[in-house]
């Protein structure tokens, strides 16, 4: 746009010269590594919930920083948001500096990170249940409107100020909403979790922006905004980084609560099996010499420990998309309180048996 090009040539605005957009990277960089140096993720699970943590994380980085550079560089060829060349690495046939990709990489990782320690600090809330279907519709219909509203305001509108928000709603909504119709059932029950890994990551590289538009590294033009804000803290902005770090967040969120869920749920029910058959052995008589009950008493291959491990990925998935186990009746498996490390389920409060 003609205003894009206009704004282009006027002066970037930086106090400090030698502050470059890698020092952004830097400041942003550290809470992330502090963490990592202080309390390592994954040390503490079971195979199968660092199988899954690994899937997500490689998931994310292709798919995430694919859609993010998609929309990122659109942003950047409407003028939305511009890059000062004297703090970044500009090709003139490449929408984006070499940083910015970086950046890309690096809010999708750190992000990934602070839901893997999310999941790590605080327990599951497993008597909230599932949202209801009124509720499921509500906020399906909402999401429908959000992605009709981004498609008006990026391909319809003539008004610019409506250009940034619109691009949020279009790329982002649908991406939420696809989180919501396959893992909207685990929302509820790990919002605590969702809201720590979202908050952190959102709320630190919201601030870093404020900074990267105080040291005049990059700028966002009133005429692409709605005009509300504080500050450096413009409100379509801080739309642009908690709305896409939260499809980070929720994308993460998903796999990792089924996968704990899984886990929980079915030893859950091997529990109850082996109790069961167990109180059967006694009754009948079957007894090994010794008064020790057999692992063929239990009903489970090797006892309860010979079925740890036989859960895939690909079991996460169908429990993803279904919310139901291979064994176990549904009755059986929720409410569940555990916690479920290397050395695998422990049940404090196992589940009500129908």
């Amino acid at each position: 746009p003609n205003m894009a090009r206009m704004v282009l040539s006027e002066p970037f605005d930086a106090p400090i010269e030698w502050f470059v957009y890698g020092h952004l990277h830097f400041i942003l960089a550290l809470p992330t590594l502090t963490l990592l140096a202080l309390s390592p993720p994954l040390q503490r699970v079971q195979p199968l919930q660092r199988q899954a943590a690994y899937a997500f994380v490689g998931f994310i980085v292709c798919v995430g920083v694919t859609q993010s550079y998609i929309w990122d560089a659109y942003g950047a060829t409407l003028g939305i948001w511009q890059f000062n060349p004297d703090k970044c690495t500009l090709r003139e046939s490449f929408p984006l500096p070499i940083e910015e990709v970086l950046w890309l990489f690096h809010h999708v990782l750190k992000t990934a990170l602070y839901q893997l320690k999310a999941f790590e600090f605080i327990p599951a809330q497993t008597e909230r249940g599932a949202p209801s279907p009124e509720v499921g519709t509500r906020v399906s219909a909402a999401l429908v409107v959000a992605i009709a509203f981004g498609v008006w305001a990026l391909g319809f509108s003539s008004e610019d100020s409506v250009k940034c928000i619109g691009l949020v709603f279009a790329f982002f909504a649908p991406v939420w909403l696809l989180i919501w119709q396959v893992g909207g059932q685990f929302f509820l029950r790990h919002a605590n979790r969702m809201t720590l890994g979202w908050l952190a990551p959102g709320v630190t590289t919201t601030l870093i922006d404020c900074l990267g538009q105080q040291q005049g590294v990059w700028r966002f033009p009133e005429s692409f905004l709605s005009g509300i804000s504080f500050g450096y803290l413009k409100l379509d902005i801080v739309l642009v980084y908690m709305v896409s770090t939260f499809a980070v967040t929720a994308s993460g969120a998903v796999v990792l609560a089924a996968t704990e869920e899984l886990l929980a749920r079915r030893a859950a029910g091997m529990q109850r099996d082996a109790t069961l058959s167990k109180e059967k052995a006694f009754e009948d008589g079957e007894r090994q010499p010794g008064g020790v009950v057999g692992s063929a008493a239990l009903g489970v291959p090797g006892g309860v420990e010979g079925m740890r491990g036989t859960d895939s990925l690909g079991d996460v998935l169908k429990y993803i998309v279904s919310g139901r186990l291979a064994v176990c009746e549904e009755g059986d498996v929720l409410p569940y309180v555990s916690t479920c490390t290397v050395e695998g389920c422990s049940i404090d409060q196992p589940a009500q048996f129908s």
